[in-house]
């Protein structure tokens, strides 16, 4: 199935507009739960993936809806990624501590996929108002104040020491701790852990090089990576050295500007 993909951007800019940044810095504290141990949704989180859902499930309604917040409430509900209907992955809010913080690093996420494959995906940050968009097989843009702009990823040759890297290792097995180690200390840099949204925009954009994830909700994962695969990109398991898809939910998985750059990962850590 071919979506418009000016509805969807249209769709993701006016649920942030209405629903998402009138409570950005606003929140009082009954707008504001602790789902687990650190994971916290506000009231934002929640009417922003009800007002998607029902225009998402307006685009394609014989899709299957998995929103974070709806998988929180409902969790069979990500058993549905193993199979091949057509579905929507729904992250309202991305970075939710970030907008409970009135930091500006939050974007809403939406991928659609189809027979456990990415085809559509858009990345919306509400603040600054840069939108990403990705079509399968027909490239990633940028839409921002200064217009539309193709997504490329940096092809020069770069050695592992020259990256600029970003860890998420709390879900990793302790097994994993020496190679991780050795792979943080082989880097020229390594990040704040952000969302992420931003950590794939940032290498699509150019302004990481290498992220290191175990843990892959869909959500989370499904938007960002068929934007950095039309990038240029890639996101790949580090064990089996096949490419991320939203059945896969966990690691261990590199996300890199190129498959050289992930090779040299490997062979670090194998």
């Amino acid at each position: 199935m071919t979506l418009d993909m000016d509805m969807l951007a249209a769709a993701i800019k006016n649920v942030a507009e209405a629903v998402i940044l009138p409570r950005f810095k606003s929140l009082n504290d009954a707008d504001i739960e602790e789902k687990s141990k650190g994971d916290f949704v506000t009231i934002a989180d929640r009417e922003a993936e009800q007002v998607l859902s029902k225009v998402l499930q307006d685009m394609a309604p014989d899709a299957v809806i998995v929103g974070e917040e709806a998988t929180a409430a409902n969790p069979a509900l990500l058993e549905c990624v193993t199979n091949d209907s057509a579905m929507w992955f729904v992250d309202p809010i991305d970075g939710t501590a970030q907008f409970i913080a009135g930091d500006t690093n939050f974007a809403t996420m939406i991928a659609y996929a189809e027979k456990g494959e990415v085809r559509h995906a858009a990345i919306y940050f509400p603040v600054s108002g840069e939108l990403f968009l990705a079509e399968k097989g027909a490239g990633a843009i940028l839409q921002d104040a200064d217009g539309s702009h193709r997504l490329t990823v940096n092809d020069k040759k770069m050695d592992l020491s020259a990256a600029r890297a970003t860890f998420h290792t709390r879900h990793y097995p302790s097994s994993w701790n020496k190679r991780l180690e050795l792979l943080r200390n082989s880097v020229s840099d390594c990040r704040n852990s952000l969302p992420s949204a931003c950590q794939y925009t940032g290498l699509a954009r150019g302004t990481l090089d290498l992220v290191v994830y175990h843990r892959m909700l869909p959500w989370d994962h499904a938007p960002g990576s068929l934007i950095l695969n039309e990038a240029g990109g890639l996101a790949r398991d580090l064990e089996t050295g096949k490419d991320y898809r939203p059945a896969t939910l966990h690691g261990p998985h590199v996300l890199a500007t190129s498959e050289e750059l992930w090779n040299q990962v490997r062979r670090l850590v194998s």
